[in-house]
């Protein structure tokens, strides 16, 4: 892998902005180590699988019980890559021209000063693009490695222009790999928002609303929408869907993406306890944190094979329908290493190594009812792989060719996945 570019951690104790310009003299600082990959059923760390991991909100711990990081792309920054603004006078004397070039000119208003408590992470030019993104485009990503070919296909979408990254934990695992890697990007911003008093911030809203992609990291959807909901960052990320941005996430990031989320407020429930009362405390169902007509029915669900989580999925649109939300709910379950690509015409595509299962909801459950198993008869599903295109929300093209019986808390089929 090749040696990354300075990714400069921007202290706040100053309102100066860095351009790349003063990262030019800055070179004698050391990089940021890449992040080595989590072996996730063993809970240990393979140094010699370098791609990037993200685990989800309901990913505290493996199936096994092993801990687990939530994201290996949240490894943080040496501490000699940090620029010290130690001095803001003298800092801010130097950096004049920096200031200025980072004022934006969608509509009169000057780029608001970052709050102090912010942790970001710039690599490219902090000056606004100002090219108009040709989307909305959705990367819906399973968790595990990141899939390269997602982030060429959102290309022609973001036009080149300014990547944010939105995270509530790590650091700058992304940038070096979106800005250089996958590279055709004017800049990568990793922001770390985990309050909601830096997600009711001037400046995160006005980052987002004006990037062309978003790229929301693994972590704890549970943190997300406590953290997010109903705040300035909200309005932005609409706002920038609104503007056509592409928009993506992976695992927890994938979760929030939905018109319905699994919540995991009250932690992780398994495909087997999902199925023996679809009403356990645990879970936890919201809607609507984004708006989209996309994506208004969708459930989505990570790490879908790899942690047999077809289950709770059922389980999931099956309370979807029990309890009014939608009369034709689809849950959308996502393999590792998996992503699905939701073009702006709605065309949807599987990029990667694994597949995508597509669950039906409109049939209603015979049984879903609190303390009860969940009950089923041919509920009606389908996997989908690369070169298996279909629409969204029509649903044209999308076959449902596989059914399943659900009875006893139990799924009943000769080949589940």
């Amino acid at each position: 892998m090749p040696s990354p570019p300075l990714n400069t951690l921007i202290s706040n104790t100053s309102t100066a902005l860095v351009s790349c310009a003063t990262l030019v003299a800055l070179q004698a600082c050391t990089p940021t180590s890449s992040p080595s990959e989590l072996t996730e059923d063993q809970g240990t760390i393979d140094a010699s699988d370098m791609a990037a991991t993200d685990f989800g909100a309901d990913q505290d711990v493996a199936d096994d019980g092993s801990a687990e990081p939530e994201d290996m792309r949240s490894s943080a920054p040496d501490a000699s890559s940090m620029i010290d603004m130690q001095d803001p006078e003298d800092a801010n004397a130097d950096l004049d021209a920096s200031a200025d070039a980072g004022a934006n000119d969608m509509g009169d208003d000057q780029e608001p000063a970052p709050p102090a408590a912010l942790q970001r992470w710039l690599v490219g030019d902090h000056a606004d693009a100002m090219v108009a993104p040709l989307g909305p485009a959705f990367i819906l990503m399973g968790g595990g490695p990141d899939v390269d070919e997602a982030f060429h296909w959102w290309k022609p979408y973001h036009a080149g222009g300014d990547v944010v990254v939105l995270r509530a934990s790590g650091a700058d695992g992304y940038n070096d790999y979106l800005h250089r890697e996958i590279g055709d990007v004017d800049s990568v911003e990793t922001l770390l928002v985990d309050t909601r008093e830096l997600a009711d911030s001037e400046y995160v809203a006005w980052r987002v609303e004006r990037a062309e992609a978003i790229f929301i990291a693994g972590g704890d959807q549970s943190k997300y929408l406590s953290q997010w909901r109903d705040t300035a960052l909200q309005g932005a990320l609409e706002r920038a869907l609104q503007r056509g941005a592409a928009i993506g996430g992976t695992s927890a990031g994938c979760a929030i993406l939905g018109g319905f989320i699994y919540a995991a407020n009250e932690g992780t429930i398994y495909s087997d306890e999902a199925l023996a009362d679809p009403y356990d405390m645990r879970l936890t169902l919201e809607r609507e944190f984004l708006t989209t007509t996309r994506l208004v029915d969708v459930i989505t669900d990570t790490h879908f094979y790899e942690r047999d989580r077809l289950g709770r999925l059922i389980a999931f649109v099956a309370r979807l329908r029990e309890d009014g939300w939608s009369q034709q709910p689809l849950g959308i379950g996502v393999d590792e290493g998996t992503a699905l690509v939701v073009a702006p015409d709605g065309m949807a595509s599987v990029l990667g190594q694994g597949y995508i299962y597509v669950v039906d909801g409109s049939l209603e459950p015979s049984t879903c009812e609190a303390g009860t198993p969940l009950e089923f008869t041919a509920l009606p599903y389908t996997r989908v792989g690369p070169g298996e295109p279909f629409s969204l929300p029509t649903r044209i093209d999308l076959e449902f060719d596989r059914s399943v019986d659900v009875s006893g808390g139990e799924l009943i089929s000769d080949d589940l996945y």
